[in-house]
């Protein structure tokens, strides 16, 4: 890959010289990368962002990349894996470029509008806070190189301590070391965890602890998490695994893969069929297994969503009908007028409501309504915009003219062809399936509340029968009320111990049978975590490689604003430090069992950077006239029974479980909204240092683009 820009080398300055100190220099940086990630996944929303993006995509010439950080991550990770590396240009521009401009067409709701943080924004700041990882390590390098007794310390996976050391050891052995080269050598000979080395086991320890979290946190304490359980649910229930393994069985690898693709993506329609033969020519021809799917998944979202409206207009406290016809006109109404409606209410502070009704065809005075009145108007502009999301995600994956996912998913496959042959020789995949199905249906169960002591359960036996027989019941419905005691992180603990070894076997039978695979994953890995690397001199400084640009460009700043910078940069670094041994703390209660009821918080400090995104999300006014709220002051868009949530978080009502989380509201006990707050506000506070520095990083980043293939 080739950039248009390097980074400036590390200058020979003293640090008693420098602008800032490390501490400080650490937390500019992360700063910057925290928000320059979440601003390129958040401009996805419009049409043209894609079109700006750079190589693989197309990109006009003389414009230069508006997403520098995501393209130089795509480029470096993604393309260079063997899998995708056979994907050519047109699979990038005609189909995927397509698919993500549609989609951004589709214009999906905002959390603003709704009035709560919605699933697509809970998981695309899980993403953000994910990838601000990979972006501080791609720009700045690890910061460690390797010390004389890596290699030789011995670690005890029982404590918190050595698990802690044992991860620090991995990462710089990876990077700097030739760990790899010695993890592929035990993978081949071994799929027992207990044979490799206890730096190795240590180091999986810490990796399943935060895994572990993660999945707890993204099910159960995210203010959506029950409602996405339920959207897996109804997806696994869907696929059809007794085929897919019947299929996976077959031994010649080509006849293998062209099963499942007619499996999977064959039309299965009347048009499809006179297609085939000839009588007719009609590119929209029904839908495939996977569409299939995706459209049955919505439609039963979207009747739920449906009833609940219903219910809202016949209330007896619903506002006048042309209050409702009005919310209506709007929710289908052009982009255009909805950034009007919520720049005004911003401006005003007025509630998305009060805004709508007073630039409606037919003006309704906001004021006529009564406080109930206004939430029953906002829960229904909320359930509307639902209703539209699912209905132009059905169109863009379902029924586009012409099919582009199905193609693009066709492409995928042919270019995976080599990867997928050696893996359908090398590993039992039927097996793997069953693997994987069980996991599924493990991380389902563990994700629900738990059945109360003494309490029966209301499981009937004829549903029973039909789970154990993998026999289709009801959807999960999003009104589905689940009562008991929240889950854990221990209890994911005990999901991933028991399903870690089915990983190890599929790895272990991968690199035995299928050695040239094997090694061009290793080069693929070296090449990955090479890009990790930091310069000797920079390495303690702060910020690695990107120490002197930083320097640079906060020196451009007046006298007065870096002094202002500095107090909040010292602020941002004793937050960090902060979380980072909250984080610590955590994983040492989860080992040690300090908690009879179990870890409701789990270690991470990308979790309060999460966090931090959803909580400073600014949210509609609660009332017809007042402030503009932020994510920490209000729930999700659907409670932990998959109910729409009411705008008002201290009117809650939900019941809390024994253990003190709240599975109504999905925030947690006092200490997750005690901590919601802090992100929110710190996120608030360094908005001011993103603000004073952005151009100009911005213009730095750019710099970076990878221009295409060497």
């Amino acid at each position: 890959m080739t950039n248009l820009l390097k980074i400036p080398p590390i200058s020979n300055m003293s640090s008693s010289a420098a602008p800032l100190a490390p501490a400080q220099t650490h937390a500019l940086f992360d700063i910057l990368i925290h928000h320059q990630i979440y601003a390129e996944i958040e401009a996805f929303k419009y049409p043209t962002t894609i079109d700006h993006y750079g190589h693989p995509f197309r990109k006009a010439d003389g414009v230069q990349t508006t997403s520098p950080l995501l393209q130089n991550m795509l480029n470096k990770f993604a393309l260079t894996n063997p899998a995708l590396k056979n994907l050519d240009r047109a699979f990038w521009q005609d189909k995927i470029q397509t698919l993500v401009a549609r989609m951004a067409e589709a214009e999906l709701s905002e959390s603003y509008d709704k009035g709560a943080i919605g699933s697509r924004k809970a998981l695309a700041t899980a993403a953000s806070s994910i990838a601000e990882y990979v972006g501080r390590g791609m720009l700045g390098g690890y910061p460690t190189a390797q010390k004389k007794d890596d290699g030789t310390r011995q670690y005890d996976t029982s404590k918190p301590e050595d698990v802690l050391a044992a991860w620090e050891e991995c990462a710089r052995s990876f990077i700097y070391g030739d760990l790899l080269d010695h993890l592929l050598e035990k993978v081949t000979a071994t799929d027992k965890l207990e044979d490799h080395t206890s730096l190795v086991q240590a180091g999986h320890e810490y990796i399943l602890l935060n895994v572990a979290s993660f999945l707890h946190h993204v099910f159960v304490m995210s203010p959506d998490g029950q409602y996405l359980v339920r959207l897996l649910e109804n997806i696994h229930k869907l696929i059809p695994y007794y085929m897919i393994k019947q299929t996976l069985r077959v031994g010649n690898a080509a006849s293998m893969i062209n099963g499942m693709v007619r499996l999977v993506l064959a039309k299965l329609s009347v048009t499809a069929m006179t297609n085939w033969i000839g009588l007719t020519n009609n590119s929209n021809d029904g839908m495939n297994l996977m569409q299939q799917i995706i459209s049955t998944i919505l439609a039963w979202d979207t009747a739920e969503f449906q009833k609940r409206a219903s219910k809202l207009e016949s209330s007896r406290e619903a506002p006048d009908k042309k209050v409702m016809k009005a919310i209506k006109a709007h929710v289908y109404a052009s982009r255009d007028k909805h950034e009007a409606a919520r720049n005004k209410s911003i401006q005003e502070e007025k509630s998305i409501i009060a805004v709508i009704l007073e630039t409606a065809d037919t003006p309704v005075k906001p004021d006529s309504l009564k406080d109930q009145q206004h939430e029953i108007a906002m829960e229904y502009f909320s359930t509307y915009l639902s209703i539209r999301d699912r209905e132009e995600i059905t169109k863009v994956t379902c029924k586009s003219n012409p099919d582009v996912l199905t193609s693009a998913v066709r492409d995928c496959v042919s270019a995976m062809d080599p990867v997928i042959r050696a893996i359908h020789n090398a590993v039992d995949l039927s097996s793997t399936v069953t693997d994987a199905e069980n996991f599924i249906t493990d991380l389902i169960k563990a994700s629900k509340p738990k059945k109360k002591s003494g309490r029966k359960s209301r499981e009937t036996s004829k549903e029973r029968e039909a789970n154990a027989a993998n026999v289709e019941t009801t959807p999960a419905s999003v009104t589905d009320t689940d009562v008991g005691d929240a889950p854990t992180v221990e209890d994911f603990v005990l999901l991933l111990r028991k399903h870690a070894p089915s990983l190890h076997k599929f790895l272990h039978q991968v690199t035995k049978n299928a050695p040239d695979l094997a090694h061009d994953y290793l080069v693929y890995a070296k090449a990955m975590f090479g890009e990790f690397k930091a310069d000797a001199s920079s390495r303690e400084s702060g910020a690695g490689n990107m120490t002197a640009p930083l320097h640079s460009l906060f020196e451009t700043l007046p006298k007065e604003k870096q002094d202002e910078l500095k107090t909040l940069l010292d602020e941002h670094a004793s937050h960090i430090s902060e979380l980072k041994a909250t984080s610590h703390t955590r994983l040492e209660s989860i080992m040690k069992n300090s908690s009879p009821q179990g870890s409701t918080h789990g270690p991470g400090m990308y979790l309060s950077r999460w966090n931090a995104l959803l909580d400073s999300t600014l949210i509609s006014p609660a009332s017809i006239s007042g402030p503009v709220r932020r994510g920490w002051e209000v729930k999700g868009e659907l409670d932990g029974k998959g109910l729409k949530t009411s705008s008002v978080l201290q009117g809650s009502k939900g019941g809390k479980t024994s253990n003190g989380v709240s599975i109504a509201n999905g925030l947690g006990d006092a200490q997750e909204r005690k901590e919601r707050k802090r992100d929110g506000l710190e996120e608030d506070k360094m908005v001011v240092v993103w603000e004073a520095m952005r151009d100009g990083w911005v213009g730095v980043c750019r710099g970076l683009e990878v221009m295409g293939s060497d």
